[in-house]
């Protein structure tokens, strides 16, 4: 019985209810009984800060009929309760919770009645619960990012992020946050299914499944383990069983097996098992357990080498360069999240052919539904459990409480084929080595012993304990990062390198600081003008005021864009401009590390910039903002996370400055192609080219031109100067990448202002526009307004555009007919980075196919 959906709730201690939905939280019940304002909007934030002082009472009804209450032993299974939270049924007091990242399955026969059944939640205010504790341990945890003086989210095991970090608010909501289900067992209740691949070749996989159930009523049992697709597993027993927890193993031998592969390697290849525990007499399904299974091998290899010591991922037995970024929570209400929201991101995710996705540790484990898209769309899962950037507790309780979390995460995610590793926690080796705690926090010598003892025994015992009990054949790291970057330490494991940023180092540091694997690296911007139009007035659409600073959650945030613009860019011309800018900035600058890191394979074999989402709309790090709107640098990462690259550098050789081209191939297949190379100036005209047939190496990096800077330059004026190396596949002539270098500063670049000419289309609900111009345009911009709330992201955007060759780009637009798009479209407007130095911006009036 779904107990989601409509509830009541009100605030401890008050007469008046209000309607409420279930999954969700305080905030958002609030917000929808029009009690509080948008907390997403504006100053709003730093005007709900009283709620979480409060307690909040959820409640609802429920019918079960005495022949339903007594053909079945019942339970109440709440998979999210944030946080402290007492459970009454029918006024009798079920049970206490105190993790918000544990589900409950609740015995609660005794407390139904045949009738009218009243289940009430009452949540205690985190800040109040774990006062107390605070007071008596006489200190603050060093938890930097917690908004308050106190720090008391370390003693509570919810998302760190609802207590402010430095890209998102603080909301510390209660509530029902995931499904809740009153759910009925007829003899059998299965507990858990797991499944271990006890050996993978490509000719054989050797599988075990084992079940753990609970038989309620004693009798003779049918068990049957199938595959959908492979019927010749099926596995049928009787077998006669007592009242009690049982267990029953299957092995079985899978012949010529299809792997699960990452993106871009191959199918990520799911096989539909399940379980199904029957009456053996009446052949009555008492319970099932369904699986979708990848056959897949991930090792993780973090040994001493020649270089060092490597940190890569191999798959398959095959060495796999991943790509990909950092996920936080896409919400600061995680009960709001739907699975269309999780479809639209692994859709995104997908285009940017992302292979990896870091779940980091100051959210939340994610979604049943996340983990399903991995296995999916072929994306790996660097997990962490959920600890950053601070210490904790030590005591006993604090120990119990996370190794429960931890037990039921493992169990809940290990059946999972994304799944590639486990990690303790984010930055805190980090932190006790790098961030002076003992200074600001006032701890002795011996006070910070302790609670470096109290880590070890958290993160040095506990976690890896449960990880090799639980999930022995996945690699467990205490930390990330291994090594720091202020350390000079590239050639040692992974790392988070943030001297471009808050080290204040300009972009080109990323070619030089190049790790064995990168699990951060980032740079804000701000969301485009459509969105900001959103969250602020416009009487607050500025860069220092007071609402938009709500929103930079970085002390030193919008100073750093605009003393990092200066370098780079002219003065943008208004608000609007700046806004893209920053997009143009923040995509641009991480192309650096995004090409320094694949040109630098098999040294540095990962590179996962922070982050992929947002939380709420604000300046951040991301690549796709709050509303769903993709940034410059999602775009950018889509077309440097293709499986070929081709990558310039300049460097210093025989005191000469030279400029290089290398070809990366992430592919393991050989490929014939055409490399083709252009030096253009803005105009279009060609003043150098070559083509040659090249082999493609497979996963290899390959120098294949080397050239003076002074003899390309020399050529024209290098301020209207593109060299234009494109990779051509010889089998059907389908471009598999390209790229384009500038000779000078993008401030320095001589573009001219030009209309792009446009020629738009719309069939069977996707629109089409073909763009040209007659002068090179830098980072063309296409929007087109929301539609019914709905962002609209194209197939690409921030495109160069070479002096007339056409550019095709789309949009997936369902639901409309082609009239509809067509007027739609008539709303696009076109930008370049020209335009945001200069006066004129230019807007479409196309009609079908009509030139503008």
């Amino acid at each position: 019985m779904d107990l989601t959906g409509s509830w009541s709730f009100s605030e401890a201690g008050s007469d008046a209810w209000h309607p409420a939905t279930v999954p969700g939280c305080n905030f958002t019940d609030l917000f929808a009984n029009a009690l509080i304002p948008d907390p997403m909007q504006a100053d709003h934030e730093t005007q709900l800060q009283w709620i979480e002082q409060k307690d909040w009472v959820y409640r609802r009804e429920f019918q079960l009929s005495a022949a339903e209450l007594q053909s079945r032993v019942w339970q109440l299974e709440a998979l999210g309760l944030d946080t402290f939270a007492d459970i009454y049924l029918n006024g009798q007091l079920l049970a206490s919770t105190d993790n918000m990242f544990v589900g409950y399955q609740l015995d609660c026969q005794s407390l139904l009645v045949a009738g009218c059944n009243l289940l009430q939640i009452y949540f205690h205010s985190p800040i109040n619960k774990v006062k107390p504790l605070q007071l008596a341990s006489g200190m603050v945890y060093p938890a930097e990012n917690d908004k308050s003086d106190d720090k008391l989210s370390v003693y509570v095991r919810k998302a760190p992020c609802h207590f402010g970090w430095d890209w998102g608010p603080r909301f510390v909501s209660s509530g029902i946050w995931r499904g809740i289900a009153l759910v009925g067992h007829q003899a059998v209740k299965i507990d858990d299914l797991q499944f271990t691949q006890l050996a993978l070749t490509p000719a054989e996989a050797s599988l075990q499944f084992d079940l753990d159930f609970t038989v309620l009523t004693p009798g003779q049992y049918q068990l049957q383990l199938q595959c959908s697709v492979r019927p010749e597993l099926k596995q049928t027993v009787r077998l006669e069983f007592a009242a009690g927890q049982q267990q029953f193993h299957w092995q079985l031998q899978m012949l010529q097996p299809q792997l699960w592969w990452p993106a871009g390697l191959g199918e990520a290849y799911l096989y539909p098992f399940s379980v199904a525990v029957c009456d053996a007499n009446s052949q009555q399904l008492l319970a099932e357990r369904c699986l979708q299974i990848g056959l897949r091998t991930v090792e993780v290899i973090n040994e001493n080498d020649v270089d060092g010591q490597s940190f890569y991922f191999k798959v398959n037995g095959l060495p796999v360069f991943m790509k990909g970024a950092n996920y936080i929570p896409a919400s600061a209400f995680p009960g709001s999240l739907t699975a269309a929201d999780y479809q639209r991101e692994f859709a995104a995710v997908s285009a940017a052919k992302m292979n990896m996705l870091r779940v980091w540790g100051g959210g939340f484990y994610q979604d049943e539904q996340f983990y399903q898209l991995a296995d999916q769309h072929g994306v790996l899962i660097w997990q962490d459990f959920m600890f950053a950037c601070s210490l904790y507790p030590g005591d006993m309780e604090f120990l119990a409480n996370v190794e429960r979390e931890a037990r039921y995460n493992i169990k809940r995610l290990r059946n999972h084929a994304c799944i590639a590793m486990w990690c303790g926690n984010n930055e805190v080796d980090m932190g006790i080595a790098r961030w002076d705690w003992p200074q600001k926090f006032g701890y002795s010598e011996a006070l910070f012993s302790k609670l470096k003892q109290d880590y070890c025994q958290l993160f040095g015992q506990l976690l890896p304990g449960l990880v090799k009990q639980l999930d022995p054949a996945r690699f467990y790291l205490r930390s990330s990062p291994i090594s720091f970057w202020e350390d000079d330490a590239d050639h040692l494991a992974n790392h988070h390198f943030w001297g471009v940023w808050h080290g204040e180092q300009p972009f080109t540091e990323y070619q030089k600081r190049i790790p064995r694997f990168m699990s951060e690296y980032g740079f804000q911007s701000f969301p485009l003008q459509s969105s900001v139009d959103k969250f602020l007035p416009q009487a607050e659409q500025r860069l220092e005021s007071p609402m938009l600073t709500v929103h930079q959650k970085h002390p030193r945030g919008n100073k750093l864009i605009q003393s990092y613009l200066a370098d780079e860019y002219q003065q943008p011309k208004d608000f609007e401009q700046l806004l893209y800018l920053s997009q143009v900035q923040q995509a641009l600058g991480l192309k650096l590390a995004f090409d320094a890191h694949r040109a630098a394979m098999p040294f540095c074999m990962g590179t996962l910039y922070w982050q992929l989402n947002d939380t709420w709309p604000a300046a951040s790090w991301s690549g796709i903002d709050y509303y769903g709107s993709w940034k410059a640098l999602h775009y950018q990462a889509a077309r440097s996370f293709r499986a070929q690259s081709l990558v310039f550098s300049e460097h210093l050789s025989e005191q000469h400055q030279q400029l290089s081209l290398k070809l990366v191939s992430d592919s393991p297949l050989a490929i014939a192609a055409t490399l083709h190379l252009r030096l253009l100036d803005f105009s279009g005209q060609v003043l150098f080219q070559q083509s040659q047939q090249i082999s493609v190496a497979p996963l290899q990096v390959t120098q294949v031109q080397q050239w003076s800077l002074a003899e390309l330059t020399k050529l024209a004026d290098d301020r209207q100067l593109v060299l234009h190396a494109q990779l051509l596949s010889s089998a059907d002539g389908r471009v598999l990448t390209d790229n384009l270098h500038f000779f000078r500063p993008n401030r320095e670049l001589q573009l001219q202002q030009a209309a792009a000419q446009l020629q738009i289309s719309a069939v069977d609900g996707l629109l089409t526009v073909h763009l040209q111009s007659h002068t090179l345009l830098r980072q063309v911009l296409l929007e087109l307004p929301d539609l019914e709330g709905k962002v609209l992201n194209f197939s690409d955007n921030f495109i160069d555009l070479l002096a007339n060759e056409p550019v095709v780009v789309t949009a997936v637009i369902a639901d409309l007919t082609s009239a509809q798009i067509l007027a739609l479209a008539s709303q696009l407007r076109v930008r370049s980075l020209v335009d945001s130095y200069q006066s004129t911006l230019y807007q479409s009036t196309a009609g079908n196919g009509a030139p503008v």
